[in-house]
């Protein structure tokens, strides 16, 4: 912001960054729901349960335990049934990014690499690949969902395309459809000057 900025020109950029944001909650989203079910399904093959957060002994940290009995006492509250589906969609994109850290490196990962992202190079399909990429999603995604300044960011549209990759891990159809399913890069390329409105 400069001393010099109009109330039309910062009414222009926070209208600018409102409709990037707006462009980037699809594509956020497909990747959250993909990520959480390709996951919840790898964990219940290599568990034998879709419960496999409540087996004992306990193979989930304590701060993953935590998650499950926060969002399970949720549930609770909302009256709604302790059903597996509705405690996966419960948790958070952090609990599913958490099981990625380096401590679960030898109980889970050695085998759901290929089940959770079947359509990933299989050269560059480890653990620290996908933890390091998630960490960048969910950097974005709470920039957009706590309405920050994204507009700012010189690599945005190189972000938007990293979503991409990243769902076609999943279903690269998923990714394809992004282009004409979103307005990211009509938005993007429009620039703040669009979004000026006079200001009396």
């Amino acid at each position: 912001m400069s001393p010099s900025d109009t109330p039309r020109v910062l009414i222009g950029r926070y209208r600018w960054n409102v409709a990037l944001c707006m462009s980037l909650y699809g594509p956020l989203g497909y990747l959250e729901v993909a990520f959480r079910n390709s996951l919840h399904e790898a964990l219940t093959a290599f568990k034998g349960t879709p419960t496999w957060y409540d087996l004992t002994p306990a193979w989930l940290s304590l701060r993953e335990q935590g998650a499950i009995a926060a969002a399970t006492t949720e549930l609770g509250n909302r009256g709604m049934p302790l059903e597996p589906g509705r405690l996966v969609a419960e948790l958070s994109f952090g609990f599913w990014t958490s099981l990625l850290s380096r401590s679960y490196e030898q109980v889970i990962w050695p085998w759901l690499l290929k089940p959770v992202f079947p359509h990933m190079l299989r050269r560059e399909r480890t653990r620290q690949r996908v933890a390091e990429r998630m960490h960048q999603v969910r950097k974005l995604r709470n920039r957009v969902f706590h309405h920050e300044p994204i507009w700012r960011w010189p690599d945005l549209p190189q972000r938007y395309a990293m979503l991409g990759e990243t769902i076609g891990w999943f279903e690269p159809e998923l990714s394809r459809i992004l282009p004409d399913a979103h307005t990211f890069n009509e938005v993007h390329a429009r620039g703040s000057t669009a979004f000026e409105v006079d200001v009396r």
